[in-house]
């Protein structure tokens, strides 16, 4: 009966413990609905991205995959646009080049044409799942964990011969709300590219 009980105990301390970990993406308030800090939304990038193509000042548009609801309740409908910015864009020239591109999202736009300011990145904790390209296959994606890189869509040993100048990496970068992703020769995200994105601070939307 001894260890019945402290089992018991075991298993209200871990419920507990989960109650604290687990924040609700978004908050009813008196005056609107708060999407929470660290809220994760997968979105889907309407126009390709190149580190050949593009330059820094570029913008970018994205729209949410699913709806984000508040029980019953939409609050950002799939017309809802997310939009970024290039913040940097390094192109391949010769061989020994690394081509990269340097991401921010920075603004969230409604179907009834109002703007608001965000602030939110690639979820780089979920590794290279982060991006997912159409038409290529999940095996095609491992983890490589060195010099703050944590995601990669790696080269030779995993996607063949010539894989490697497919490479992409994703990690964290000094700026808030920016990711740095590169390769060693053209980075391409084309149109249909999923993107999963992470609130770096919380988003109130007015009723």
């Amino acid at each position: 009966m001894k260890h019945f009980y402290s089992f018991l105990v075991f298993v209200l301390v871990l419920s507990l413990i989960g109650c604290e970990l687990f924040i609700e993406p978004v908050k009813e308030t008196t005056i609107g609905y708060e999407i929470q800090k660290g809220t994760n939304l997968a979105v889907i990038l309407q126009t390709s991205l190149s580190s050949n193509a593009n330059q820094r000042g570029d913008t970018f548009v994205t729209k949410l995959k699913n709806p984000l609801k508040f029980k019953d309740k939409v609050i950002l409908p799939t017309t809802t646009q997310i939009r970024g910015l290039v913040k940097r864009a390094t192109k391949f020239e010769k061989f020994g080049d690394r081509a990269n591109l340097l991401l921010l999202f920075d603004q969230i736009v409604f179907s009834d044409g109002r703007v608001l300011p965000l602030l939110a990145s690639l979820n780089t904790d979920q590794g290279p799942s982060v991006i997912k390209i159409p038409d290529k296959a999940a095996k095609d994606i491992a983890i490589v964990g060195a010099s703050g890189i944590v995601g990669s869509l790696v080269g030779e040993e995993v996607l063949g011969k010539g894989g490697a100048e497919k490479g992409l990496a994703v990690g964290v970068v000094s700026s808030a709300s920016a990711v740095f992703i590169s390769g060693r020769k053209e980075v391409k995200l084309p149109q249909g590219t999923e993107l999963t994105i992470k609130f770096d601070e919380p988003l109130l939307i007015f009723k």
